[in-house]
């Protein structure tokens, strides 16, 4: 009778399957790289991604439709990250061509500069941060450019 009880036992034992393992989540973009791409697609018709060779917490360049920058005028957004005491808006908005400043959210602005190309800039979470497109890639307008760093603007300054 004690082995028909102990082979029952044995029967309905199973070794545990272990969990299989759990991939570490990706680790979080650099501080600058804070642009929301999607919303820069929507806006722009260009599909924008990081340079992650320029990725730090104070710069991040992104470049339209994924492609890697080319040696000779690229075209590309950038945004830096002032650590150090931040500059007023006033300051920076010295690059703005005249009467072409207008305010975004509560705390930023986007303006034209060096002959149309588009900058902006918002104070956000105590720093300063800085838009600016080097040229207006082909694909998109300086209008459609302005757009989408106003959106990214009212975004930061919430």
């Amino acid at each position: 009778m004690g082995a028909v009880v102990l082979m029952a036992a044995l029967g309905g034992c199973s070794v545990a399957e272990a969990p299989a393992p759990v991939a570490p989540p990706p680790p979080a973009p650099p501080a600058a790289c804070l642009l929301d791409t999607g919303a820069l697609t929507a806006t722009t018709g260009l599909t924008w991604a990081p340079d992650p060779s320029t990725a730090s917490d104070t710069r991040c360049v992104y470049d339209p439709s994924g492609t890697p920058r080319p040696a000779d005028g690229p075209a590309f957004l950038s945004v830096d990250v002032t650590r150090d005491p931040a500059p007023t808006l006033d300051t920076v908005a010295e690059l703005c061509e005249d009467g072409s400043r207008a305010p975004v959210g509560t705390t930023g602005f986007v303006c034209r500069y060096q002959g149309g190309n588009v900058f902006a800039a918002v104070t956000h979470d105590g720093h300063l941060v800085t838009l600016a497109a080097s040229a207006v890639p082909t694909g998109t307008t300086a209008a459609q450019l302005v757009v989408a760093f106003d959106q990214q603007v009212t975004a930061l300054s919430r």
